[in-house]
């Protein structure tokens, strides 16, 4: 007869490695820098103190001037006005004692750290998914220094009314577009105008690509006044300064980036028209995936569109809608009160409990102007600055 083992003298090996889930870097990062020609620009005003930082915007001069004419009396006035942005804290922590710690097959405090850098990465990323989709107020955001705390500013899209979301959009029908829908026929509310987006005319394609960056050029011009400037905010192009190049960049989530993907005119132009120079399956985006780069507009894939901005079933015959955003420059503004550090429970029950945590302060938010003659602006008077945003339907 075999002998056979008992159980209790069989060898069990754990991996002192962790292995955690997938949690992937942000795509917006290259599109963030300092310089108000970023797409997304980072303020440190708050890092040494302040509650509120107030980002200046000022119109282009759009007036005639007066030639050999008397000047004196005849100046130009600037369009101004500061846009205000708050900073709230994102903290997280992870403890345990020195029995569980112990008996642990894994380092709980290195896995932790790792595991806290993360969650720091992820609540910015997810912080600005959101504010793409928020409507811009100049009051601080709801639930700031609340639990868990609101680093958003303005309101979240999830949290605004029907009656906000009908004001914003009528304060920016320059430059919001529901598919291929004319801007003349956008209804005056937003239920009934994403009503109107099906999934035969209204999909993510080059042509509402190019529709909404033709949006973005002509902001700030009157429609009914070709060549005469109407005051509002016009949407610069991003600059990359070593091309000497100026582009749009659109950020967008899977369900219309598939789309785009598949879109014969797309598919063609990347198929026919980019380089073959190099290893293609690095370098063309039908083997890579994430960008594609078609009439000075680049696309960006961003899942966490898909995952946190997806509106639902509101379109024709129950379509799903998700939006996209054509960003120019300081389309959003990240200011920055304390960068991330970490930190450290040091009273736990005679240091039988030990934790680390991380902590960070900083505000995202969209950038918005008002007229100069409005006081105390709210919804429904603030333009946005830098962004086109655009709701297509979705298979």
């Amino acid at each position: 007869m075999l002998t056979s083992n008992h159980v209790n003298n069989e060898v069990i090996k754990f991996r002192r490695q962790v292995i955690s889930d997938f949690l992937r870097r942000s795509r917006f990062d290259p599109f963030m820098g300092d310089s108000s020609t970023n797409v997304i620009v980072r303020l440190a005003d708050l890092e040494s103190d302040g509650k509120q930082v107030n980002v200046p915007l000022v119109n282009q001069m759009s007036g005639d001037g007066v030639g050999a004419g008397t000047l004196r009396g005849n100046e130009e006035m600037l369009d101004s006005y500061g846009f205000p942005l708050w900073a709230d804290w994102a903290r997280n922590a992870v403890a345990n004692n020195r029995a569980s710690n112990k008996e642990s097959s894994f380092n709980v405090r290195s896995t932790a750290r790792d595991l806290l850098r993360g969650w720091a990465r992820r609540v910015v990323r997810d912080d600005i998914t959101d504010a793409l989709l928020s409507i811009p107020t100049a009051s601080v955001q709801a639930n700031r220094f609340g639990v868990p705390g609101n680093r958003v500013n303005g309101i979240k899209w999830s949290a605004a009314t029907a009656g906000q979301k009908d004001s914003w959009m009528n304060a920016n029908l320059d430059r919001v577009q529901f598919g291929t829908v004319a801007a003349s026929a956008v209804p005056s509310t937003f239920a009934a105008a994403a009503l109107l987006l099906d999934t035969t005319a209204d999909i993510m394609t080059a042509a509402v690509g190019s529709l909404a960056k033709q949006k973005a050029k002509q902001s700030g011009v009157s429609s009914a006044n070709p060549g005469v400037y109407n005051g509002r905010p016009k949407i610069t192009p991003w600059e990359i300064e070593e091309l000497d190049e100026e582009m749009y960049v659109c950020f967008l989530g899977d369900g219309a980036f598939r789309s785009l993907q598949n879109d014969p005119v797309m598919y063609q132009a990347n198929r026919d028209a980019r380089a073959r120079e190099g290893d293609p399956t690095s370098t063309n985006p039908i083997f890579t995936g994430g960008a594609l780069l078609f009439d000075g507009v680049l696309y960006k894939n961003i899942p966490e569109i898909t995952q946190r901005l997806n509106l639902g079933t509101i379109g024709t015959a129950s379509a799903n809608v998700e939006p996209f955003f054509l960003c120019g420059q300081a389309a959003l503004a990240y200011a920055t009160g304390q960068m991330p550090r970490p930190t450290q429970l040091e009273d736990g029950d005679y240091d039988f409990v030990t934790g680390l945590g991380i902590e960070a302060q900083y505000g995202v938010g969209k950038i918005a102007k008002a007229p100069l003659t409005v006081t105390g602006a709210t919804v429904g008077d603030l333009v946005d600055w830098g962004m086109v945003t655009g709701f297509v339907a979705t298979t």
